[in-house]
């Protein structure tokens, strides 16, 4: 059996890059003997079946990627440079260290960008021009590369690919929130209020689907809320999240595949736009979201939300196929 090694954003308990790994794993297992590097390589092991090494050892990775014969980088937001340059850095490195072996080279159904400066910009697209196989999960990443000469393939993003059961709604409002450089407390006041006017007592359930990032934010918003009964839910594995989130009425989410996952699942869902990434979705969707950086009529979109037929965009959401022949070389 060939030997494939696989570098993302794993081993952070990120749900959704989590999410991720799931399908990649169950794609790329079937034809390889897959190695992840993880954070928490213990925990990956055990949870996907797969060997797994510390990201950060170097030596280790260096190591792996000298003996394998397909490297794979992604999925999600791995080469954008406003997390950090440094970030950035480290998976281009990664892939140029499996170029330089001679290896083949799979980008794995990534959101290129946003980039803040040029010199990102230059590293990324002389990168990628040598890569066997480039997919991007967007319509903006597409154009983006093809502006740069890179041959590319659009994709749907992998988590589409996740079956979800089709359920009973519990009655229940979803809120899902993650700190942020442009989440201000103002915005918080002002949600708050919209939704104790329009959702008054109704069951509320707070999502912290990376602890680092979201736990205190849950906390925080649960004290502005007029209702009683709420739960902040913590520490779910990919499938209890999943569960959850599409047993609910309605959600209002900034992660990308907490919205994702709801959509799928006929949850009436407000998006609220930290990142490009979640406006793209949601322009793609067709349905409207608050985005942070703007003033936006946050009461409206709550109102509009009250209100969701989710008929369009189930009649959407089931024609997103992820295309996984496209993978093989």
């Amino acid at each position: 059996m060939k030997k494939a090694v696989c570098s993302g954003y794993y081993g952070f308990d990120n749900f959704g890059d989590d999410a991720v790994l799931k399908v990649l794993v169950e794609i790329f297992s079937k034809k390889y003997d897959l190695t992840v590097f993880s954070a928490n390589p213990n925990k990956t092991a055990a949870l996907y079946d797969v060997h797994s090494i510390y990201s950060f050892n170097y030596t280790e990775v260096i190591k792996e990627i000298k003996s394998t014969d397909v490297f794979i980088s992604g999925g999600g937001s791995l080469l954008q440079d406003t997390t950090s340059f440094k970030s950035l850095l480290y998976y281009l490195l990664l892939i140029n260290v499996a170029l330089l072996f001679g290896k083949k080279v799979i980008i794995f159904a990534q959101g290129m960008g946003p980039f803040k400066n040029s010199l990102s910009r230059f590293l990324v697209r002389q990168t990628l021009k040598n890569c066997s196989i480039v997919t991007v999960r967007d319509e903006k990443s597409f154009e983006l590369l093809n502006k740069w000469g890179v041959r590319c393939s659009q994709v749907c993003d992998p988590v589409f690919s996740i079956p979800i059961t089709t359920r009973n709604k519990n009655g229940k409002l979803g809120i899902q929130l993650r700190s942020c450089q442009d989440l201000s407390e103002n915005f918080l006041e002002n949600l708050a209020s919209a939704i104790n006017q329009e959702f008054g007592e109704m069951p509320v359930v707070l999502y912290s689907l990376q602890d680092k990032l979201d736990l205190n934010i849950c906390k925080n918003f649960a004290k502005k809320l007029k209702t009683t009964n709420i739960e902040i839910k913590q520490n779910l594995t990919i499938d209890e999240a999943i569960t959850e989130l599409s047993e609910l009425e309605y959600l209002i989410a900034m992660r990308f595949h907490a919205t994702l996952i709801a959509l799928k699942a006929g949850v009436k869902t407000l998006p609220v736009a930290y990142d490009p990434k979640v406006e793209i979705l949601a322009q793609e969707i067709n349905i409207p979201f608050i985005k942070l950086n703007k003033k936006s009529n946050i009461l409206e979109h709550v109102q509009w939300l009250k209100a969701f037929d989710t008929t369009g965009t189930q009649e959407y959401i089931k024609n997103k196929i992820f295309n996984v022949d496209i993978f093989d070389i």
